[in-house]
């Protein structure tokens, strides 16, 4: 490669670098344009998505709101309700003010609360009875002037209406001339113990804040928001006069606005749009209640595009700019990127050329992660290959030289080896001589030619054996098997091994001989009497064939077995795989006891179903393989029907014994029992799934029957912990599905006492140390069994920690503080509560004041101090 060549190589680059930079441009220009276009039609899209994301969330928490000031409302006139009906003739007037006076005050949405009776219900000789609350600015006003014939509250709406039904009622919207307000009015019904109407509770709710909810986001749109009921009146809107005149959405002229208005009406959820002069207005809407109520923004389209258009001049700018930009970072590039790198690399190529090996490749072009890049990386990787490729020759031949030396020192090793052979052989023979085992030199032709070593208890004296072929000493089957051997020996070079037996009278004797080949004529082979350890052995696989607990073959022999049986004749072949469920849930309920008791009864079962040639083992604790030969699929199932019918009358402690079961077919050697096994494992798991949820049910159910028959205190004890937990869970406001887990574990919180002795739950006196800690297990036995079941697995977590303290000196974990699960929390409160207020086996039951007072010393050690607050103010009080 000469000076000309690399000079014709400049040439090429400057012709390159001119043609990308006619070349970039317009596709440069084109990509900006299409950006422009895609990025428009993005940002409309994505304005379009987030405006309707934004007025969905504004309306879902603007119905919310509303929704539950109403639902309060409701709530709070059923709980005033409850206080009327029970005992309402023996509580003066000023108990029904002191009920209502914080309800008003608690509840900023409420403007009012009353108390409105029969004529002559709570008093004989007074027709009007109606205590009534309400606010007047900050100021809560109680008054009965509203018992009197000037009011006549038996022809209000909200009276009329509660008479007529059984439930919770609203009225109309109205104007209420003492506050000046627009309200509607949630009435309760009240009754006696007879279902007699006594009168009603009446919560009434404000409509001003609903006529100031107007957001910060819709407003910035230049849009607005009402409220209209069913009939299209106007019930909450910015422009109050609208709402005082009772206007409706049908006095619009515009037949634009009319036909979105019905379908509004129409539909509880969704948006349309109607056009005012030449404007498309969008219309978003969402259904309030039970009442048919509607909430609607308005947004005009064009505030929408507003961050459309702004965006659009923008674009132009930068376009300029890119444009201008990119013009003068490609020209920059092109000679950073591609001349550079190109020049290096032909400065490369001529050092190879020149046979530079040594020169590294420029650091500059080696770094670079493009394809310049790569290049220079081949570049060095070619000059370290002929480089490493020098120093490995030079390796190779260092090698050489070692190996020569090495030879020569082996066969210094195998001279001191012969010499060390000579002596081990005479150190063997006396070796021999001493050994307890038999020793016999055998030719290639199988002649005894002699014997050395324990020679006393031989079947036949060495003399009448010397000089003798083995076929006319030995039994006909061991002789020929021993030249066998023989023959083998010489043949691989490799040692042989026999076992045989050897009947002498009535006694059987087993032996071991081994065989090695000694020079190129002779064998050596050891004789050994293992009759001792044969037996041994034999006695040993006895026991290990066979599971201690139900007397079944166990997993061992069933997989040694069951490879024998895989064969013709036997087909088709039917692998049964059987599980006995609940088996763990038994052994933590009742112990361990029970639990092998059904393990041996269901042994017994299948043990009287055994047909010929049948297979039975206990594979795992508490599974069990059938093996039968020669059974259709048929005579499989009835036989597992059979199986089920017996086991269906068995119960241990109350639990029925029940068995899942699965199969396979075995119908030629295609399908080995190890797969079959899985196979049949897999539809029995399959099977159990389906069974499991209410056979755990059903067993959890006696568990904790067994567990109140024991000890029918227990059964009260949790019930009463499970109202209160119901009771604290409602009062916070809890959902229903909380409500129904908390209810459920405080009716499971003690479920472990199943496993703790029936004398030491009844036990009158105070408990020693050590029974202390056996009833601490409980919670652990409790947390097992519910365990068992995956739908009860959080009620099982909530268990276990129903003792934990704040403190963290609880049990089982000393878990503190919010570390312990919330409905944990809640239990432990309910469950010393109860502790105290009822009678327990060694005491009689505290006054509640105790208890409370108790409750309230333990907040912030053993309680939770918020929940205890709430326990006293809510759930004591409430009771």
């Amino acid at each position: 490669m000469n000076q000309n060549t690399y000079d014709r190589g400049d040439g090429m680059l400057s012709h390159i670098r001119m043609k990308m930079l006619l070349m970039v441009i317009p596709v440069l220009c084109a990509v900006i344009m299409l950006s422009y276009s895609a990025s428009v039609r993005t940002a409309k899209r994505i304005i379009d998505h987030e405006t309707s994301d934004r007025i969905s969330a504004e309306k879902e928490i603007q119905k919310n709101i509303i929704e539950k000031n109403m639902n309060d409302a409701a709530e709070i006139s059923r709980v005033l309700a409850v206080f009327a009906e029970h005992g309402y003739k023996d509580h003066p007037p000023d108990y029904y003010i002191h009920i209502l006076e914080p309800v008003v005050r608690n509840n900023p949405f409420i403007l009012g609360a009353g108390f409105w009776f029969e004529p002559y219900v709570y008093n004989q000789s007074q027709k009007y009875m109606g205590p009534y609350v309400y606010r007047d600015g900050d100021r809560i006003i109680p008054t009965f002037d509203y018992s009197s014939s000037d009011y006549d509250y038996f022809s209000q709406d909200y009276y009329t209406l509660a008479k007529k039904t059984d439930k919770t009622v609203w009225t109309d919207m109205y104007y209420d001339q003492t506050s000046n307000l627009y309200m509607i009015t949630c009435s309760q019904p009240v009754t006696d113990e007879n279902g007699t109407y006594i009168g009603c509770v009446t919560v009434d709710v404000g409509l001003s804040s609903m006529q100031k909810f107007v957001s910060d986001y819709i407003a910035s749109f230049g849009g607005t928001t009402y409220i209209i009921n069913r009939e299209g009146t106007y019930l909450a809107a910015e422009n109050e006069a609208v709402v005082k005149a009772k206007g409706s959405v049908y006095d619009s002229e515009n037949q634009s606005f009319l036909a979105a208005v019905t379908e509004i009406i129409s539909n509880e959820n969704g948006s349309t749009s109607y056009y005012h002069n030449k404007q498309k207005i969008s219309l978003y809407y969402k259904n309030l209640n039970d009442l048919g109520w509607k909430i609607v923004f308005e947004i005009p389209e064009n505030s929408i595009n507003r961050p459309l258009r702004q965006l659009s001049d923008t674009f132009i700018w930068i376009f300029g700019l890119s444009l201008l930009f990119m013009s003068l970072t490609v020209f920059i590039l092109t000679d950073r990127i591609i001349d550079r790198p190109v020049s290096a690399i032909l400065s490369e190529i001529k050092s190879i050329g020149e046979r530079r090996f040594d020169q590294e490749v420029s650091s500059e072009l080696v770094t670079r992660s493009d394809e310049f890049g790569l290049i220079g990386k081949s570049l060095e990787e070619m000059k370290q290959q002929i480089k490493q490729n020098s120093e490995k020759l030079e390796q190779s031949l260092s090698e050489n030289v070692d190996s020569q030396k090495q030879l020569i020192r082996q066969n210094q090793v195998l001279t001191e080896r012969e010499t060390q052979m000579y002596h081990s052989l005479k150190y063997a023979n006396s070796l021999m001589e001493a050994i307890p085992d038999t020793v016999f030199v055998i030719s290639k032709e199988g002649v005894f030619l002699d014997c050395i070593g324990d020679t006393d208890h031989l079947f036949f004296k060495k003399d009448e054996f010397i000089g003798k072929n083995i076929k006319d000493v030995m039994p006909r089957r061991i002789a020929a098997k021993g030249r066998e051997l023989i023959s083998q020996v010489f043949l691989t070079g490799e040692n042989q091994k026999i076992e045989y037996e050897w009947k002498s009278g009535k006694a059987t004797e087993y032996h071991e001989l081994r065989i090695v080949k000694w020079f190129d004529d002779k064998v050596i082979a050891i004789a050994r009497n293992i009759t001792e350890t044969h037996n041994y052995i034999r006695e040993i696989e006895e026991i290990s064939y066979h599971d201690q607990v139900t007397g079944l073959h166990n997993r061992r022999y069933f997989d040694k077995k069951a490879k024998e049986l895989n064969q013709e004749g036997n087909y088709p072949m039917s692998v049964i795989f059987s599980d006995l469920n609940g088996l763990k849930m038994v052994n933590d309920s009742f112990g361990h006891e029970y639990g092998d008791f059904m393990l041996k009864r269901f042994a017994e079962i299948l043990a009287d179903s055994e047909k010929e040639g049948e297979l039975i083992s206990r594979v795992g604790g508490d599974e069990f393989a059938i093996i039968l030969k020669k059974t259709e699929k048929a005579e499989t199932e009835q036989y597992i029907r059979e199986l089920k019918e017996k086991c269906a009358g068995e119960t241990i402690n109350g639990i029925e014994l029940s068995v899942s079961f699965g199969y396979c077919i075995i119908t030629d050697s295609g399908l080995s029992v190890q797969n079959a096994v899985k196979l049949a494992e897999d539809e029995m798991y399959q099977n159990k799934l389906y069974e499991a949820y209410s056979r755990r049910s059903k067993t959890l159910e006696i568990i904790l029957n067994t567990l109140h028959e024991k000890n029918p205190r227990e059964e009260q004890h949790s019930q009463r912990v499970a109202d209160l937990c119901e009771t604290m869970a409602r009062q916070m406001g809890m959902s229903d599905s909380d409500i129904k887990k908390i209810k459920a574990a405080g009716l499971l919180h003690d479920i472990g006492k199943i496993g703790i002795q029936e004398a030491l739950l009844n036990k009158p006196g105070i408990l020693t140390e050590d029974e202390y800690q056996e009833i601490r297990k409980h919670s652990e036995i409790g947390y097992r069994i519910l365990n068992t079941s995956p739908n009860m697995s959080e009620i099982a977590e909530i268990v276990l920690c129903h003792h934990e303290r704040w403190d963290g000196k609880g049990y089982p974990k000393g878990r503190s503080k919010t570390d312990i699960p919330l409905f944990a929390r809640i239990i432990s409160i309910a469950d010393a509560y109860d502790a105290m207020t009822s009678d327990r086996s060694y005491r009689r039951a505290m006054p509640v004041s105790y208890a409370r007072n108790e409750l309230i010393r333990g907040a912030g050690k053993q309680f939770d101090p918020e929940l205890v607050d709430f326990f006293v103010n809510h759930v004591i009080r409430l009771n």
